[in-house]
């Protein structure tokens, strides 16, 4: 359920009207009550905790429609693999990306900290890194006002390598310069960095480990899925044109790099004085001329952005 659906479900219990409710949050008319209620307002973290203080509950009970937070057991998620080999001993840190929001989920929060069959869609990216022998930190890039839910959730998730929050920029891409900015001056120029976006949960420990491979490599990877299973057409002009769809690849995350080839990519990208637009790294270095290193993904690895998208993740975990 959405946290819209939660609140209006503790309203009835208590049994509050969306006046009553509306007068002790300090609004003015039940308008704002019934559109967050029917998931068309968003709310942050600060107002979520002022509704869980007036319906006498938790924060996570409003998002996850349960208790609160409660320790689990050890043994974190995610399934053994021998992990690639590690040339030189440098450091791999992982950084997941959860700077932004989405407004197709209607789900009043952001597609990351949606809980779906229980557990935060970021959570089981980070189980995955903490689960991978090759990853040594993790760290998140965090939306303004949920990092003290984060911080949560690693606690009770046991992600003990997380080492660290950055803050989220206005775009994908700033976050990406953000995290690259904050771990410039902890790792070195040869250890590696993998971005991966919080709102694909379907990361595997197998699917890391071809992506390291290649990087240690090559010195960076993109995980991609290729489009081999539909025609492909090119419209321009209202005027078809066809595409060899063997040629055609899906851009994914996760994306690794070592540290030093990002560090260079945003160093040329203010000398150009290039405005930076794109929607990830990848995207960059192909915009300033650089070779994109394709690796195949799965075609399970997809992104949580609209509502449908959580009814697939749902059979394929179950599946």
């Amino acid at each position: 359920m959405s946290v819209g659906t939660n609140i209006r479900k503790r309203r009835y219990e208590l049994r509050l009207s969306q006046q009553e409710l509306a007068d002790a949050l300090g609004y003015k008319t039940r308008s704002t009550i019934a559109k967050i209620e029917s998931g068309e307002n968003d709310l942050t973290q600060r107002k979520l905790a002022r509704f869980a203080e007036a319906l006498d509950t938790t924060v996570e009970a409003l998002i996850t429609g349960g208790a609160a937070l409660q320790r689990l057991p050890d043994a974190p998620a995610g399934e053994a693999a021998p992990a690639p080999e590690r040339p030189g001993g440098g450091r791999t840190a992982a950084v997941i990306l959860a700077g932004g929001k989405s407004s197709r989920n209607r789900q009043n929060i952001p597609s990351q900290f949606i809980h779906i069959l229980g557990k935060p869609v970021i959570v089981y990216c980070l189980e995955a890194y903490q689960a991978h022998p090759a990853v040594d930190e993790i760290y998140i890039v965090c939306l303004k006002g949920w990092d003290q839910i984060v911080e949560a959730y690693a606690e009770q998730y046991r992600i003990t390598k997380l080492k660290g929050l950055i803050p989220g920029g206005p775009s994908g891409i700033l976050s990406v310069r953000n995290a690259v900015e904050y771990l410039s001056a902890r790792l070195n120029g040869d250890d590696i960095v993998i971005l991966q976006e919080a709102t694909r949960p379907m990361v595997t420990v197998d699917m890391i480990s071809k992506l390291l491979q290649a990087t240690y490599e090559n010195g960076s990877a993109n995980i991609c899925h290729p489009m081999r299973d539909y025609m492909q057409f090119a419209v321009k002009g209202g005027k078809p044109a066809y595409v060899d769809r063997d040629t055609l690849v899906e851009l994914q995350s996760p994306e690794a790099y070592r540290l030093n080839l990002i560090t260079g990519v945003f160093e040329e990208a203010r000398r150009r004085g290039h405005s930076l637009t794109e929607s990830t790294c990848a995207m960059l270095r192909y915009t300033l001329g650089r070779d994109i290193n394709f690796i195949e993904g799965s075609v399970n690895n997809i992104k949580i952005v609209r509502q449908e998208d959580i009814a697939v993740f749902e059979a394929l975990v179950k599946g």
